[in-house]
């Protein structure tokens, strides 16, 4: 087993958010390593901007590492009578770790793929493609359906951060791959409960809204 910091540097992400770039593991294509994708670059800014660049470049790093850690590690907790979250557990792609890299420090995540081994495609683009069909539709409900009856925090949910595992065959699902956890600096989801589940609303109703807009043509 390789311990040593894993080469990234030089290869090409597979993509790229607003705050991490994402690469496939050089020695195991199963696995994705989200990196931090730094604000600034060489020189370090200087001066009141300067500092809260540097501020909100480390707390994007930090919490793109723990929020998905943490509530990954979460919704597998099992009590006196079994899993917890028992609702949410199938439709959370697994975030396995921390991992060294030449480049920073990385997230190693589960790599969910399609019937043909290609990045398993997301709600936008299977909504592009025409390639929702009915059963899909129901399916996609399903996770949203257990999105709001979980306790698990969400901060955010799009079209992109939810895709089609195993798509193409049988057992093919939708799972969220991005969006757990808290974003903001204060954690008002964390310290009061009803904002979560108001936040939570917020995204599902938007999203089954979009959704519905395409069943009625």
């Amino acid at each position: 087993m390789k311990l040593g910091p894993i080469a990234l540097a030089g290869r090409e992400p597979l993509l790229n958010s607003k705050t991490r770039w994402v690469y496939e593991h050089p020695d195991t294509p199963g696995l994705l390593i989200k990196v931090h994708m730094r604000r600034f670059g060489v020189t370090p800014p200087t001066g009141l901007n300067g500092w809260f660049e540097r501020r909100k470049d480390h707390f994007l790093y930090t919490t793109g590492i723990l929020r998905e850690l943490k509530q990954f590690v979460e919704s597998r907790y099992q009590g006196p009578n079994g899993p917890c979250y028992p609702e949410i557990q199938p439709y959370i792609e697994p975030v396995l770790g921390v991992v060294e890299t030449d480049i920073g420090l990385g997230l190693l995540v589960s790599a969910a793929r399609d019937a043909e081994g290609n990045l398993a495609p997301s709600v936008l683009r299977l909504r592009r493609q025409g390639a929702m069909t009915p059963e899909r539709y129901t399916r996609l409900d399903r996770l949203l359906q257990a999105l709001l009856d979980t306790r698990l925090m969400i901060g955010d949910l799009n079209q992109e951060n939810i895709v089609l595992k195993n798509a193409g065959e049988p057992d093919e699902r939708f799972v969220l791959i991005d969006g757990l956890g808290e974003r903001t600096w204060i954690p008002t989801q964390s310290l009061i409960s009803w904002v979560n589940r108001r936040r939570k609303r917020a995204f599902v109703a938007t999203m089954r809204q979009r959704l519905q807009g395409d069943r009625n043509g």
